[in-house]
């Protein structure tokens, strides 16, 4: 069973041509290995938050790029290490993409005024067949001699 994933890549500052064919070799990378592409997002090129060491030198620029991805979960380590062996990559992080619980959508349900809401003609049979509880009778003082100061 594949399951989603997103792998994060800071590719080194070089020029653009490069830059395509190193992210084009990483795609490659995960199609060899039994995945699947489905995304390639290009978030710019950019300073880095810090300096970075990777492959013997320092970056001080990045072009940042995210890659979907699906892929069974036996092949991740072989990705990771062809990602990290790469000399153009600064930093690849690969990540578990959750699927989210399908929602039903009630919105044409919420817009309609409270009385036609079928929520609420619940609550409204509901009360009409709950008995009542009997009202409480208010205290009444009685004195023997006539007189209720109160």
């Amino acid at each position: 069973m594949a399951l989603l994933y997103e792998l994060s890549l800071i590719v080194k500052h070089m020029p653009k041509t490069r830059t395509v064919t190193t992210v084009k070799r990483v795609a490659e990378s995960i199609l060899d290995e039994g995945g699947f592409v489905s995304k390639i997002e290009s978030l710019g090129a950019r300073d880095l938050p810090y300096r970075m060491k990777a492959h013997g030198q320092i970056h001080s620029k990045g072009s940042y790029f995210l890659l979907h991805f699906v892929a069974p979960p036996s092949n991740l380590d072989d990705i990771r290490d062809n990602c990290k062996r790469d000399v153009d990559l600064v930093r690849p992080v690969i990540f578990k993409q959750e699927t989210l619980p399908s929602t039903v959508c009630t919105l044409h349900e919420e817009i309609k005024p409270p009385v036609y809401r079928s929520e609420v003609q619940k609550m409204i049979k509901e009360a009409k067949q709950r008995v009542p509880i009997p009202q409480r009778r208010k205290f009444k003082l009685t004195t023997s001699i006539g007189y209720n100061p109160f």
